[in-house]
């Protein structure tokens, strides 16, 4: 299996989250067009529901951008070394959290919409929140390994 080295891992994966906030912004400013087109292909009773979609999917931007912002932070820690830190429990902590929110919004648009996407938008949503349950877990282990260092740093 292909082995790349720590410093270059998180030099993509950087690289990576910044592409991802970029392609945020572009999707922000592409929403009222597919969205537009979207329930305007499907059906001109659903152009009632675009205004309310559209501030909908606005809000899940949020933390979908926060816990980009946090993923950065949380690489900046990784190249710093300072993996098993409250800092880093923290930022895993709220990455999780915005996964909840993400599935919570997304379901409130499937509410909203209740269209053909429909499922498609309860598959993201079921995948945001198993994704916030990896995290919690992940966060977990990287929480009690936090404690074992900790208590090993005062132990001589």
């Amino acid at each position: 299996m292909l082995k790349i080295k720590k410093d270059i891992s998180v030099k993509i994966s950087l690289v990576l989250a910044y592409v991802a906030l970029v392609g945020i912004a572009a999707a922000c400013i592409a929403l009222p067009f597919i969205l537009r087109h979207m329930l305007s292909s499907v059906n001109t009773v659903y152009m009632k529901r675009f205004v309310p979609s559209l501030i909908v999917l606005y809000s899940a931007v949020v933390p979908v951008s926060v816990a980009d912002i946090m993923l950065i932070r949380l690489l900046g820690l990784v190249r710093e070394s300072q993996v098993f830190t409250a800092s880093a429990v923290a930022i895993l902590r709220g990455i999780s959290w915005c996964c909840f929110a993400e599935c919570a919004i997304l379901l409130l648009e499937s509410v909203i919409l209740f269209g053909l996407t429909t499922p498609i938008i309860c598959a993201v949503a079921f995948v945001a929140a198993f994704l916030g349950i990896v995290l919690r877990v992940v966060k977990n282990v990287i929480e009690e390994a936090t404690a074992i260092k900790s208590e090993n740093d005062f132990t001589i």
